[in-house]
């Protein structure tokens, strides 16, 4: 039964990463006029419902796990996970008017909330499949989830390449089924003293502080993800194949940091790469506008990927480990505070692409990996738990 549970957990991240990524990996449809035709704005504009709804949800679900229970919150994220792929394909019926336009609204609002709820339960779910190696453990979780968002945009992209791009979310869609259905029957729960942090009188004030960090990761995560396709083929110059490529790239790094990483942890405290990896990104930031040849420009995305690979998973095990009664709630904080991030510099983007160049807008990113630097320092040195 254990090893149903473990991979229940992790290959639900592996598609809640994949399921992410479908909506910003298919950008460059979006904004086509041979497509769905929506301005920049309108692009930034879809995520909001995305934000919103990860944020209610992932807040609200520990409450929801002490009413029903964490596997509960689990199976809500993978329907509404499911009901935001079929959303997807639905658009490609409605081109002439609004109403595709509206379905993607829909469709991020139910990603949002797949997102929220099923997080928030994979985290302190892994967290407890492997006593002793709990970093190690999440970070895994976040391999499997850096492994899907790597693989979304070459998966939409091959049926893209077919004239059927609407084929690859309803596959998604599929496929999120079956884990519902594999996961029904399994006996997942999250250890009693777990429940007891609903009934502790206010969140420590350190909580708040990787709520923070984890907001300016947010931040730096949605510039690449949300936004690298489109920097990628009009500021860049790369074709379409080329840009899916680069997200591929991106995401595929985060994944394989994340790899290196959690055989790092199992030896090695990570409070130093998590102090030292900021200062990647920000350099990525700063010359990925630079470079002048399709080599470059596809090597910044996956050193960018590789920057950001652990830092979202040391800060919810750190938290975590220093709080423990706190588990379901520091899981619920941050992905609200990350999603908080993403929605927070995708709009800031979109609103001002129209009078500031692409170029600028992600180097003037560089300033969340500055404070996410800071933070990670201050954090790593403060180990005041209670």
């Amino acid at each position: 039964m254990r090893y149903r549970k473990i991979i229940s957990v992790y290959l639900s991240g592996f598609l809640v990463g994949i399921t992410l990524v479908l909506y910003p990996a298919a950008g460059s449809l979006f904004t086509s006029p041979d497509f769905h035709d929506i301005s920049s704005a309108q692009f930034g504009s879809i995520f909001i419902p995305q934000i919103i709804l990860a944020i209610v949800t992932s807040l609200s679900a520990p409450k929801l796990s002490d009413r029903w229970s964490m596997k509960t919150v689990m199976i809500l994220g993978l329907i509404s996970l499911m009901i935001s792929a079929l959303l997807l394909a639905g658009t490609h019926l409605f081109l002439v008017g609004s109403f595709d336009y509206i379905l993607l609204l829909l469709g991020t609002a139910f990603l949002g909330a797949g997102f929220g709820f099923t997080i928030t339960a994979l985290n302190p779910f892994a967290f407890h499949l492997f006593p002793g190696k709990e970093t190690s453990a999440v970070t895994a979780m976040h391999i499997l989830l850096g492994a899907g968002t790597a693989s979304a945009a070459l998966f939409l992209n091959y049926f893209v390449d077919m004239g059927v791009w609407y084929v690859a979310p309803l596959i998604i869609s599929g496929i999120v089924l079956f884990m519902l259905l594999f996961t029904l029957p399994l006996s997942l729960s999250l250890p009693d003293k777990e429940k007891e942090q609903s009934d502790q009188k206010g969140i420590p004030s350190q909580i708040w502080l990787f709520a923070v960090a984890v907001f300016l990761y947010g931040a730096c995560e949605a510039t690449f993800g949300n936004w690298g396709v489109l920097f990628l083929e009009k500021s860049g110059g790369l074709s379409a194949a080329d840009a899916a490529l680069g997200l591929s790239l991106f995401w595929g790094f985060i994944a394989i940091g994340r790899i290196l990483f959690t055989f790092y942890a199992l030896r090695f405290s990570p409070k130093w790469v998590y102090m030292i990896t900021p200062f990647i990104v920000i350099m990525v930031f700063y010359l990925l506008p630079t470079a002048s040849s399709r080599t470059l420009l596809l090597a910044c995305m996956a050193l960018g990927g590789l920057g950001m690979s652990v830092l979202f998973p040391v800060s919810i095990s750190m938290a975590t480990e220093r709080y423990p009664k706190y588990a379901a709630l520091i899981s619920g904080l941050l992905v609200a505070a990350i999603q908080l991030g993403t929605g927070f510099s995708s709009n800031i983007i979109g609103l001002l692409n129209d009078s500031i160049s692409l170029d600028k807008l992600f180097q003037y990113s560089a300033v969340y990996a500055v404070l996410f630097s800071i933070m990670a320092i201050v954090l790593s040195f403060n180990k005041t738990a209670q």
